[in-house]
């Protein structure tokens, strides 16, 4: 590995862990975190693509993906005109930057580039996915979306403690950031199973039984004092179990209600951040790859092919 793999890596790492800590603590992570990183990553990009004779189309598309990233963070609201102008105006470059780097770029160039600009274009997509996931998706937080962008900014390209790492394809696999983006998601697929295991272990089986997979029994006040959701609710006078919780659900007025209805002990759901395993996925790719790919993909297709 190289000296600047190694930076981006303890840059990364320090960054999620930071972020895992303050979400877990008080379910809140300064926008600074992100910006600070997302920052010196963006440098370390130019940085490295200065060493190389680097067409003007690939560094407006740099600049078009470095602009979508700051665009999380930029508060119109609180811009006066000559900011606004000046914001608008960055926009617009990217814009144009985005329109030219269409219409230079053809597949062959991608492929003498050893896919570098492939890696590149995919840190937009990802940051597009990310938007779109947060605009109209139910199960992501806002510092979630910001880390998971981040991640494309800090690691654009495919970093690796060992050279024989596990990736999807025989010579090239998936554009880093989606790796650990997708490791996340089978990391997370485990707490379902780990819930399981304690319920049982601790005897919390009830019917209909698909709660011991999604959240455990706790003491209603200590409820009302942790980062938990109720999945037990009261509704039209009766108590019904609820899987998938929406996230502006007013917990203190379910504790009170489930506290009138005489329930002590309620099912409920833990606010477990999405960052502790992006965090987790982050180490894992990077010693081991693409596991989502290799675990979980392949073996289903093996089964419907």
């Amino acid at each position: 590995m190289e000296i600047l793999d190694w930076v981006r890596f303890f840059l990364g790492l320090g960054m999620l862990c930071y972020g895992s800590w303050t979400d877990l603590k008080t379910r809140r992570v300064p926008n600074q975190v992100w910006l600070i990183s997302g920052s010196v990553a963006s440098i370390l990009l130019f940085y490295e693509f200065s060493l190389d004779n680097t067409d003007y189309h690939i560094w407006g598309l740099l600049f078009a993906t470095v602009i979508l990233f700051f665009n999380a963070f930029i508060d119109e609201y609180v811009l006066d005109n000559n900011q606004m102008y000046l914001w608008r105006f960055t926009q617009a470059l990217a814009v144009i930057c985005t329109i030219y780097f269409i219409m230079i770029v053809n597949p062959e160039e991608m492929q003498e580039n050893n896919y570098r600009i492939v890696d590149i274009l995919s840190i937009s997509v990802l940051m597009l996915l990310m938007y779109t996931w947060f605009y109209f998706g139910p199960t992501i937080g806002g510092a979630d979306v910001k880390a998971i962008m981040t991640i494309g900014l800090v690691v654009p390209f495919t970093i690796s403690l060992d050279n024989n790492a596990l990736m999807a394809f025989e010579t090239r696999g998936f554009p880093y950031p989606f790796v650990v983006f997708m490791n996340s998601l089978l990391i997370y697929l485990l707490i379902p199973i780990g819930l399981l295991i304690y319920n049982i272990f601790r005897k919390n089986i009830d019917s209909p039984y698909f709660q011991m997979l999604f959240g455990t029994k706790m003491a209603l006040e200590d409820a009302r004092k942790s980062f938990v959701w109720p999945m037990e609710q009261v509704v039209g006078g009766k108590i019904v179990l609820v899987t998938f919780i929406k996230h502006k659900l007013d917990s203190d007025k379910e504790w009170d209600k489930l506290e009138e209805a005489g329930v002590t002990n309620p099912w409920i759901s833990f606010k477990i951040p999405y960052i502790i395993p992006l965090t987790l996925s982050f180490i894992v790719s990077f010693v081991l790859g693409d596991l989502f790919s290799i675990y979980l993909v392949e073996p289903m297709n093996s089964i419907f092919s």
